[in-house]
């Protein structure tokens, strides 16, 4: 009778095992207390694996390190515009420190970008060389990225933004709480701890879009992840184990297409829609392309409002909205600008100017759009912005709100609305990394408020996981306010 029983045993534990959920893309219940589930125990990952890059030796390391340092020091207009001169000096001596043995160029990224956060400016800051490149030559090459792209969501929870396909049950919304066996608030913390950006808020924002990057960077390739999920319809929460992705986010793409960056329609209510993810100088023929196909048939359908959409949008050229927007939109002469402050360089040195010298001034120039553009939108225009909102994105924001061409939607920016510009790459020759500062600080057209993002015309809670319905609660209010 025993034997029977223990064969019986034997037989359902078998059984469950070649019914339970091990495929991959499959999910398995977490242990009691989620659910109700039973914990099954996963075969082990392959290690990780890294691209590491050359080793250097302890001299070389602080050689580059100090060359950022002074490079900075010796380009950037004035670091006290946005950081505390102080807190950079002490980060970089910790950081200095720390550069005690010889490292590769992974490991010595992991050490300097932690400066980056203290900056306090997106254009500047140290990365890993050619990024997008390498991360696409990684994928070409036969590896794997994590298989989830992420948001955060109002609570600042990481949740499911885009899954790679065969996921089972995952959904965009469901709650991220932990990769290959690293909860996302590590995670999360080790990824801000190296991030640019002018504010918090914005490094959230390049945290969410530079994730698949930043991971493969700090917790290397397996090939397969495993995901710890927490379902947002449900609140069980479950894990399952996914072959990694093998296409990249638009975010980190080395060279997205059109059909990706640009795209117009006419919503509900005869408002027309453009969304602008760049103003890529290489897609400059494009967007101009676009844009007049989409004023043209604006005209044609005779919208009654516009929304331009630039909340993935996070930066490039001026002259790329300056001629397929602005051309668009106003008759009115405007600028983005009313003072600036610049590092005198071979670039941008006018005649009688000294190299390496700051010199400060006013803008009084104006943009004028053509005065007979025929296709040109007199009505109400709104840009709906958010975090990721940046650089000369922020330009056309501020252009657009001082001069009273376009109402701004959405929340304040998460980066500051007088911008710094005109970058330039700082040498790391023996590392090979990408240290970059800018050598111009602008004040908005306005002259105040550099000290906060643009603040909103009109208010709109931007759903950074569900950006659809920030789009319809725009959709809403503008129906309800013509």
């Amino acid at each position: 009778m025993l034997l029977t029983r223990l064969l019986m045993s034997v037989a359902l534990v078998v059984s469950a095992l070649v019914a339970s959920p091990l495929a991959l893309g499959s999910a398995v219940s977490l242990p009691a207390g989620h659910c109700g589930g039973v914990a099954i125990q996963l075969p082990s990952l392959p290690a990780a694996k890294f691209d590491e890059g050359p080793t250097f030796t302890q001299a070389d390391l602080v050689f580059d390190f100090d060359a950022w340092m002074e490079g900075m020091r010796a380009l950037n207009p004035d670091i006290s515009i946005r950081a505390d001169v102080r807190e950079v000096d002490k980060q970089a001596r910790l950081v200095r420190r720390s550069l005690a043995r010889p490292m590769t160029r992974r490991e010595a990224w992991k050490q300097f970008a932690k400066v980056n956060p203290y900056l306090k400016d997106g254009h500047s800051g140290i990365y890993m060389p050619d990024y997008r490149g390498a991360l696409d030559a990684h994928v070409s090459a036969g590896g794997r990225i994590v298989p989830v792209e992420v948001r955060f969501a109002a609570d600042k929870s990481l949740r499911v933004f885009a899954v790679t396909p065969g996921a089972g049950d995952i959904v965009p919304g469901d709650r991220l709480l932990s990769v290959n066996g690293n909860s996302t608030k590590e995670i999360v913390a080790a990824m801000m701890e190296r991030s640019p950006g002018d504010t918090p808020a914005f490094r959230r924002a390049y945290v969410e879009r530079r994730f698949a990057a930043l991971y493969w960077f700090l917790y290397g390739d397996t090939g397969q992840y495993d995901l710890a999920i927490e379902s947002a319809r449900s609140g069980c929460r479950f894990p399952v184990r996914l072959e990694g992705a093998t296409k990249l986010p638009e975010a980190l793409e080395p060279n997205p297409t059109a059909q990706e960056l640009f795209a117009w329609r006419i919503l509900a209510g005869d408002v027309g829609y453009l969304r602008v993810d760049a103003f890529d100088g290489r897609q400059s023929d494009a967007l101009g392309t676009i844009a007049k196909t989409a004023f043209t048939q604006f005209k044609q359908r005779g919208i009654h409002a516009l929304i331009i959409d630039v909340r993935e949008n996070g930066g490039g050229d001026d002259p790329l909205w300056q001629q397929s927007l602005m051309e668009y939109i106003t008759d009115k002469p405007y600028a983005q600008l009313s003072r600036y402050v610049q590092r005198v360089t071979k670039e941008n040195a006018d005649p009688g100017d000294v190299i390496g010298a700051v010199k400060r001034g006013d803008y009084t120039d104006r943009f004028k759009p053509s005065p007979d553009q025929a296709i040109r939108f007199h009505g109400p225009v709104y840009i709906l912005a958010g975090p990721f909102s940046y650089s000369a994105t922020i330009q056309f924001i501020v252009a657009a709100q001082d001069f009273g061409i376009a109402k701004i939607a959405g929340e304040e920016t998460a980066a500051l609305s007088c911008q710094t510009g005109q970058v330039h790459r700082i040498e790391q020759a023996k590392t090979g990394l990408g240290a970059f500062t800018p050598v111009t600080a602008y004040t908005r057209p306005s002259g105040h408020g550099c000290e906060r993002g643009v603040i909103p015309d009109v208010p709109i809670s931007i759903n950074e996981v569900s950006p659809d319905q920030t789009l319809n609660s725009l959709v809403s209010w503008i129906g309800a306010n013509q």
